[in-house]
C-alpha cells in the first residue's frame, strides 16, 4: 500500500516536530475532508478555533504547513495525470453529496516529478517562513518534506491477488 498524506505529515512531524504528533494523531482520526478544510481555515484566519480540539492547537505551526502543502500537491499531481476537466467533475460532485456522507480517506500520495517536488519544496520554505518559522529551520523543514514524498514515490503498492509464498519457500498458484 503507497503512503497517503497523513502518512507523509506523521514522518515528517514526529522527525522534526514531535511535540505536534498528538495533534496529528487527532486529525488522523477525523474525515480527511473535515480535517483539510479546518486546517486551511485556520489557516487563513478566519474563525475562531476551528480545528475544535482547544488551545494547544493554536501553537501548531509544522503540521499545518506540511498537511496543506502535501495535500494541495497531491490535489495538483492527480489533477494533471488525470485531466482538470475530471477534477472539476469530481470536487463538483463532491460538493452535491448529503452531509450524512461517510468518512473521506486521506489520499495516497503520487509520484512526483522533479520539477512537482521542487514546487513542494519552494511551497512549504514559503509558508513556513510566512507563518513565523526561522529561514534556516523552514530550509531543512522542506528538505524534509520533499525527502518523504520522493520515498513515498519509491514504495510499491501492494499487488492483488499476488502469489503467497509457502512456508517452504515455494509459491502458491
Amino acid at each position: 500500500m503507497r503512503a497517503t498524506v497523513m502518512d507523509v505529515v506523521r514522518d515528517v512531524v514526529d522527525q522534526r516536530a514531535p511535540e505536534e504528533s498528538p495533534l496529528v494523531d487527532d486529525l488522523a482520526g477525523l474525515d480527511y475532508g473535515l480535517v483539510v478544510h479546518r486546517v486551511r481555515r485556520a489557516s487563513d484566519g478566519k474563525g475562531g478555533n476551528p480545528l475544535g480540539f482547544g488551545l494547544s492547537e493554536a501553537t501548531a505551526l509544522i503540521t499545518p504547513v506540511v498537511l496543506l502543502a502535501v495535500d494541495e500537491a497531491c490535489r495538483a499531481a492527480v489533477a494533471d495525470a488525470t485531466g482538470r476537466l475530471l477534477s472539476r467533475v469530481t470536487s463538483a460532485l463532491g460538493r452535491l453529496r448529503p452531509p450524512g456522507r461517510r468518512q473521506i480517506a486521506p489520499p495516497e500520495v503520487p509520484d512526483f516529478d522533479r520539477d512537482q517536488l521542487a514546487a513542494v519544496r519552494s511551497r512549504v520554505r514559503a509558508e513556513a517562513v510566512r507563518r513565523g518559522l526561522p529561514e534556516p529551520d523552514a530550509e531543512v523543514l522542506a528538505d524534509s518534506v520533499v525527502a518523504r514524498l520522493a520515498l513515498a514515490g519509491a514504495e510499491e503498492p501492494a499487488l492483488a491477488g499476488a502469489e503467497e509464498p509457502e512456508q517452504d519457500g515455494t509459491s502458491r498458484t
